[in-house]
This record gives C-alpha cells, sequence and structure tokens, in this order.
C-alpha cells in the first residue's frame, strides 16, 4: 500500500506552559496508540509544540487499513435454534449485530466443548480518510486537560479556543472537520516576526516551513536551544549557572523564536537573603540566575528569554531590568519588616492559621510536633532541647510577609529569621530543613536535629489525617501524604536512624486531643517501602519477606539491612534450596496451630534425620539482631540437614504422635527462619 507524511496542526491560544510539553508527548501516544487499534501502519509519530499550536507528523502513514478479516463466535447450536429448526431470539440478536438476514451465511465452529455458531467475514479497510477525524477527536478527547474551555456559541471544548486546523497527506490536503473547524494548508507564523497566515505546501516541508515564518516548532530542538544560549552567557560572564529543567521546559513552552539576553539589578539587592532574590527572578519573571564560580553566592545578573528578535536588544533588556527592580525592592521591604518580630511573636500568630478543620491550627501542630521532636531526638541521641525548640519555631515564617507573597521559601526564611535572632546553627537548620525532601531525590536534612523535627513534622501528619480517615485516594492527596510517607522512609533509611516508628506514631498520637489508631499510618508507610525500593530494582516480594520477619517491627535501619541481605541472598547458590525448603515448611504447617503443638520430643526420632536437624537446630547460635549476615550464615548451614529430612522423613505420618512431633520440629525451624525473614514469599 502507498505511504505518506501525515501532518496535523492544531492552531490555538497561547497554552499553559507548564503542561505544554506533557501535552504535546501525550498526543503522540494516544494518537499512536489509535493508529495501531486501526491497523494503520506508519514508520513514526513525532510532535511539535509551540504557546500557538499543537502538531504531530506521522511518517509512512498508510492511505487505508487493510483488509479486515471479521470472527464472532455466536450461541450454542443447541440454543440457537427451536424445536422446528427456526433461529431463536439468541440467534437473531447474533444475526442482527452481524448484518446477516440469512442463517445459511453463518458457519458451525466444533470443538471438544460443543459446537457454537460462527460468523466469519472480509471487508476491504477503510480509508484513512475516512478513520482520521475519529482517530484524532479520540486523540484530543483523552489528552490530560484538567479544565477544558469553551467559546463562542457552540459547545466545543479544547484546553484553548482553536483558530486553525492543518491536515495534509504528503502535499495533499486531507479534509477534517473537528473542534468545529474545516482543515486546511493555511497555519501562521510568528505573532510579531512573520506576515501572519502562510501555506505548508507539504507535510514533509513542515518544520522549515515554520522556520521560515519564525517558528521553531520542534520543542526539543527549542529547549536546547535555549539551554545552550544560556550556558554562553554564563560562559561569558564566568559564572555558574544550575539550569532547573522545570523552569527552562516552562521558557520553552512560552516562546516560538527564542533569544537569550542578560540583564543586570542593583548589587545592593544582595543584602536579601539569595533564595529571595532567586524565587523573585524564577517564580515571577521566569530569569535564570548566576553564581560566582570563586564564591558560589549570586551575582546581580539574570538571563532572560525573550520571544522576538529586537533589533534593539537593549530595549527589551532594559525593560525586564524595569520590570525586576520592583520585585526586589518588594522583597527587600518584606525582609526588612518581618525581621522586626522575633519567631515566638509569629508562633503566637499560627493559632489564627488552620492546619485542617479536625485536627486544629498551625499552633496546635507547633506544640505537638515540638514534643514529637523531642521524643525523637532522645531516641537517636541528637539534642533535645533544640529538636524541642526548632519545632515549635518551624512553621512561624508561614505568617511573615516573606512567605505571603512567595510561598516556597517557608522553612527557608524561618533559618534566616532564626539566623537573625542568633539562635543556635542547630535551631534554624531543623527550621529551614524541616519540609526536606520536598521532591523525589530531593535534599534531606544535613543534622540530626533536622532530621527529628522534619520526621517529627511529617509523622504529625501522617498520624492526624489517618486518625480522622482522611487517606489519600487515587485522585486526591492534597496533604501530600505520599511524599511526606517516603521522605519519612528516606530520612531513616538513608541518614541511617536506629529509631522504631511505631513507638513514634504512637507517642504522636496521644499528643491529639483525641485517641487515634496508628496501625493505618503505620501499615501504609511500609506499604510504601515497595515503591521506594522498587526504585532500586528489588522486588517486591523481597520486601515482604523482610517485613514478615520476627524481628523488624518499625525500625526502618534493620529493615533496610534485612532487605538489601535478602537481595543479595538471592545469588547465593543456596538460596533456591532454602526458598524451597521454607515453602514447603509453610504448607505443611499452614493447617496446623503451630502454637498447639508440644515441644519436639528427641525420645519420639525414629529417624536418624530427624535427630540430626533437631542436633542443628539447638547448635544454632544467632547473631544480635542487626547483624543479617551473620544470620543469614549461621541459617545456610541447615541446608544439607534441612535437605536429608525431606528425603528421608514422612512428616504427615499415619500415626498421630510422630506426625505432631515432626511437625513441632519444622516449626521450630520456620521460627528461626522467620527471624529473619519469611522466605517462603521469596518468588
Amino acid at each position: 500500500m502507498p505511504t505518506e507524511t501525515l501532518l496535523l496542526e492544531i492552531g490555538t491560544e497561547e497554552l499553559p506552559p507548564k503542561s505544554l510539553d506533557r501535552l504535546r508527548l501525550a498526543l503522540a501516544d494516544t494518537f499512536s496508540a489509535g493508529l495501531d487499534k486501526a491497523s494503520l501502519s506508519f514508520k513514526s509519530v513525532k510532535s511539535h509544540a509551540t504557546p500557538r499550536r499543537l502538531a504531530l507528523i506521522v511518517e509512512d502513514l498508510i492511505d487505508r487499513q487493510p483488509e479486515q478479516h471479521v470472527e464472532r463466535k455466536g450461541p450454542a447450536i443447541k440454543a440457537a435454534y427451536d424445536d422446528d429448526g427456526n433461529p431463536s431470539k439468541a440467534l437473531q440478536g447474533f444475526m442482527k449485530s452481524c448484518g446477516v438476514s440469512d442463517p445459511a451465511e453463518l458457519e458451525t465452529l466444533k470443538t471438544e466443548k460443543g459446537e457454537w455458531v460462527m460468523y466469519r467475514a472480509s471487508k476491504p479497510g477503510a480509508p484513512l480518510t475516512e478513520l482520521l477525524p475519529a482517530l484524532l477527536e479520540s486523540s484530543l478527547a483523552d489528552l490530560p486537560i484538567e479544565r477544558r474551555m469553551r467559546w463562542g456559541s457552540s459547545r466545543t471544548e479544547f484546553v484553548r479556543p482553536v483558530h486553525w486546523i492543518v491536515s495534509l497527506y504528503g502535499k495533499d490536503e486531507l479534509m477534517i472537520n473537528v473542534l468545529g473547524l474545516t482543515s486546511g494548508r493555511a497555519s501562521m507564523g510568528h505573532r510579531f516576526m512573520s506576515n501572519g497566515a502562510f501555506n505548508i505546501e507539504s507535510a514533509n516541508e513542515y518544520v522549515e516551513a515554520c522556520r521560515s515564518q519564525k517558528v521553531m516548532v520542534d520543542f526539543d530542538e527549542r529547549r536546547n536551544n535555549i539551554r545552550h544560549a544560556i550556558l554562553a552567557i554564563a560562559e561569558s560572564e564566568q559564572a555558574d549557572l544550575e539550569i532547573d529543567e522545570n523552569l527552562l521546559d516552562e521558557v520553552t513552552s512560552l516562546v516560538e523564536w527564542p533569544v537569550a539576553l542578560k540583564g543586570r539589578f542593583d548589587a545592593d539587592f544582595l543584602t536579601v537573603p539569595p533564595e529571595v532574590l532567586i524565587s523573585a527572578m524564577k517564580e515571577h519573571q521566569r530569569y535564570f540566575h548566576l553564581t560566582s564560580k570563586e564564591t558560589d553566592s549570586l551575582l546581580p545578573v539574570f538571563i532572560t528569554v525573550s520571544n522576538i528578535e529586537s533589533t534593539d536588544p537593549e530595549v527589551v533588556i532594559s525593560g525586564n531590568e524595569r520590570v525586576i527592580r520592583p520585585r526586589l525592592s518588594d522583597a527587600a521591604f518584606f525582609f526588612s519588616q518581618d525581621t522586626k518580630t522575633s519567631l515566638d511573636d509569629k508562633a503566637e500568630l499560627l493559632s489564627s492559621v488552620v492546619f485542617q478543620t479536625e485536627l486544629g491550627s498551625y499552633g496546635d501542630k507547633a506544640l505537638r510536633i515540638s514534643k514529637l521532636a523531642a521524643f525523637i531526638a532522645k531516641n537517636i541521641g541528637a539534642d533535645e532541647s533544640a529538636a524541642g525548640r526548632a519545632a515549635f519555631l518551624a512553621k512561624s515564617d508561614l505568617v511573615s510577609d516573606m512567605v505571603g507573597e512567595f510561598p516556597d521559601l517557608q522553612g527557608i526564611m524561618g533559618g534566616y529569621y532564626a539566623r537573625h535572632e542568633n539562635l543556635s546553627d542547630d535551631v534554624a537548620k531543623g527550621i529551614a530543613q524541616h519540609y526536606r525532601p520536598i521532591q523525589s531525590g530531593g535534599e534531606l536534612p544535613d543534622t540530626p536535629v533536622a532530621s527529628c523535627v522534619s520526621l517529627a513534622d511529617k509523622i504529625d501528619t501522617l498520624t492526624g489525617l489517618f486518625g480522622i480517615d482522611q487517606p489519600p485516594t487515587g485522585s486526591r492527596d492534597p496533604f501530600a501524604l505520599r511524599r511526606q510517607s517516603l521522605g519519612v522512609i528516606r530520612i531513616c533509611v538513608e541518614n541511617r536512624l536506629s529509631l522504631d516508628l511505631a513507638d513514634c506514631f504512637e507517642f504522636s498520637a496521644q499528643l491529639f486531643d483525641r485517641p487515634f489508631d496508628t496501625d493505618p499510618a503505620c501499615a501504609y508507610v511500609l506499604e510504601r517501602l515497595h515503591g521506594y525500593y522498587g526504585d532500586q530494582s528489588i522486588t517486591r516480594d523481597v520486601v515482604e519477606a523482610a517485613l514478615a520477619g520476627g524481628t523488624t517491627g518499625m525500625n526502618l535501619t534493620i529493615i533496610d539491612g534485612v532487605i538489601k541481605s535478602i537481595q543479595a541472598f538471592r545469588e547465593s547458590p543456596f538460596a533456591e534450596q532454602i526458598v524451597a525448603a521454607n515453602k514447603r515448611v509453610a504448607n505443611l504447617l499452614k493447617k496446623t496451630d503451630a502454637e498447639a503443638l508440644p515441644d519436639f520430643d528427641p525420645e519420639l526420632a525414629t529417624e536418624k534425620a530427624e535427630t540430626e536437624l533437631h542436633l542443628e537446630l539447638g547448635k544454632l547460635e544467632l547473631a544480635d539482631a542487626t547483624d543479617i549476615q551473620g544470620k543469614l550464615q549461621r541459617l545456610a548451614r541447615l541446608q544439607q540437614p534441612v535437605d536429608r529430612f525431606f528425603d528421608e522423613v514422612l512428616v504427615m505420618s499415619d500415626d498421630d504422635r510422630l506426625k505432631n512431633n515432626r511437625l513441632a520440629l519444622l516449626a521450630q525451624l520456620r521460627q528461626r527462619f522467620l527471624e529473619v525473614a519469611d522466605f517462603s514469599l521469596l518468588q
């Protein structure tokens, strides 16, 4: 069948920049899936996007489906005809659904289980022109758009109002009607640097045709162009540039013809904390900041990416410098105002800020996490006083002017205000870092006190929300409990805090004004371990085997050691036999009340293998709770006596005394393994 390149372009009003890349990738995925489902073969699907368009280029797409072969199984022959041989209602319904009027057009399918009516047919494949509108509409409907818009008098909906549609198959127009518009070959160039509308002669010429109209339509090319341009400016300034990839994506989504420009601001603003200046530049103006190679301090220089190639770039730079100046002035004013009152003064205002309607105010939360942080500090040998003090003040900056204007700086500003008051470094860091980690793979608190405060804050939230039965759902997690629980795991495991989290959750529950069951919150944290270790290529069964062990509790450092040891154990030559033996023992004991079994009586042993296994179990001296490798090495020595036991001993003897005695020996064996993990769960 002949093939050509298909071009589809949807021209819109300015698309949301923070979701543009996700939209264009999703469009390629959904359209590819639609083509596969329709049996329309193609070489590749490439998506493009700018602030004013979404586009697809499909290479080597066939112009019609191949011949379609239809097979449908109908009712059983016995139910297909009545006693007079006439079609039953079941058969009539089946014939109608197949578009058949004569039963003679149907076949009989014979199998070992009986005979059924079968419909088989072949029909020519539908042309691309017939299939394309539905394919595109289905793909657009499946895009991840949170809120769709309507425009004009129609009920058509899309992420933004649509102004034009291009549909070309090779050089030919492939006319379709979607989103209330009829397609053509006319697109629109850059809003300011082109002549406006222009025709695209061929689908293969799309990218270059747009480029000639000052539209760099390839999202990846545009992003790389911006990356190289801003790095070049940083190099010319002999400065460091740490590129925020999310900001880079957003800037890429805001321009069609990127031009990177360098601007400056008054160095006097550098007396304000650098995070404030960076936030003002990044969040409000989408500027990139530069830092000194020598001192790592912020430089009074920024990079902006313009959407126009100006004949006088200094005018554009001046405009950007003029815009950022009042933002930085506001930040300096807020910092000055905030430092006029202490964190304790601010803490008094937290009672008027609601944390959660059933769990009280942030003032209530501050009191709870102060006590919990001190409790955690006591258990890990950290400074209890500093932990309690930092936790009490951790939320104080929520009522500051600075955080009111720059919400992303909460915690960070509290740390600066603590240093301004000459509070200890432990307290200042505890406040500044208590939200960490703020994203997947983000930085962890780097001091014991900061770890205590961060854990206390997260455990308090988890305890409270699960206590009032408001766990996260598939679509809603307003308190970020998934991230909070993963943060608890990472802090305990990666900062090596030997701490029983069950005790922490229980202590936390006692600080609320009503009794809370902590089991759901604890179970939720443990469930998150599967994802945490899954990212390290450790399978779910290894985690489940470790959690089923008898000595781990909720000490995540011990659990981590068990999981890592089991993962390594699986590669050992005796792992397969030990796992198989554990599964066999577990199956034998499954229908037995192990606690009701008598102690193993050596006098009842009739086989040498029984006596040998009993003696080996008696000699087994397991290592201490944290020496998991030592435990595994000792348990591995049981392989030969266990194998011999199963080869030579009939456990389920007709003699109940012998059977129960042997089951008691196996229960003792299983208990020894369970002190490390439930090896029977390993796949």
